[in-house]
């Protein structure tokens, strides 16, 4: 082992990726450019919240599902683990709802999961409680795709806000950051970021919350501790209906 190609700072660096192809690209120009790799590797399914990483027509394409890329992502990584004689971690994300599904993915290769809707509805998440409501209120029709001002599908919750935009009501705004150049301010119906710190505020008459495809199913607010329990014994009961993981991997 070395810790050549390892960030020598506290901080690390990971990278998001939605394919093998994407993965094999960025650790190649990383380590040919400097001399480092990244040391993490998030691989995120079509399910996940926010901008997302497929064509829209990819995202319900089984080809393009968590379970089908996280292990080639795994194999592309292996390549730069064998060759530099490190551990990269692959974390899978995107849709990852109980238990069973972090037993499924950790049996695909991954090393650990990515969730963040999950995580909104806690008591200890700093959203306002407007916007936890979201999640909590929202039915399955109710998690749609959007087409960003940024040029990328997204997942959110749909609102009043967002079925103005889609009825070509546009919201007129100065950009105060001109963040992206596929973003032109003239002609974006509304700015995203304005939009999801709008939200995060609660004031979902100007924006909306992204989420993952699983927001639906969640009913109510409860503490992280009691998540995490949750997500334990989902994994518990997978493990006894599945089977010991390779290694003796395990949860907790």
């Amino acid at each position: 082992m070395t810790d050549k190609y390892f960030s020598t700072g506290k901080t690390k660096l990971g990278v998001i990726v939605s394919s093998d192809r994407a993965a094999t690209l960025i650790l190649r120009t990383w380590e040919k450019k400097f001399n480092r790799v990244p040391d993490v590797v998030v691989v995120e399914g079509p399910k996940a919240g926010g901008h997302l990483g497929f064509k829209k027509v990819q995202l319900d394409d089984e080809n393009f599902a968590l379970e089908k890329i996280v292990p080639e992502v795994v194999v592309a990584v292996k390549k730069f683990e064998d060759k530099l004689g490190i551990k990269i971690p692959v974390v899978a994300g995107g849709g990852i709802y109980d238990g069973e599904d972090i037993y499924k993915l950790l049996q695909l290769g991954a090393s650990g999961v990515q969730m963040g809707t999950r995580f909104v509805a806690t008591t200890e998440c700093d959203a306002t409680d407007e916007f936890k409501n979201q999640y909590i209120d929202a039915k399955e029709d109710d998690v749609v795709i959007i087409e960003s001002p940024v040029g990328l599908p997204g997942r959110a919750i749909n609102n009043d806000f967002l079925k103005a935009v889609k009825a070509g009501i546009k919201h007129p705004f100065s950009c105060p950051w001109k963040c992206l150049r596929t973003c032109d301010y003239n002609v974006a119906p509304y700015c995203i970021a304005i939009a999801l710190t709008n939200a995060s505020w609660g004031n979902l008459t100007n924006g909306f919350a992204f989420s993952g495809t699983n927001a639906f199913r969640i009913d109510k607010i409860i503490s992280v501790k009691s998540l995490i329990e949750e997500l334990r014994e989902g994994f518990i009961n997978a493990v006894q209906k599945y089977g010991e993981l390779p290694m003796a991997t395990s949860l907790g």
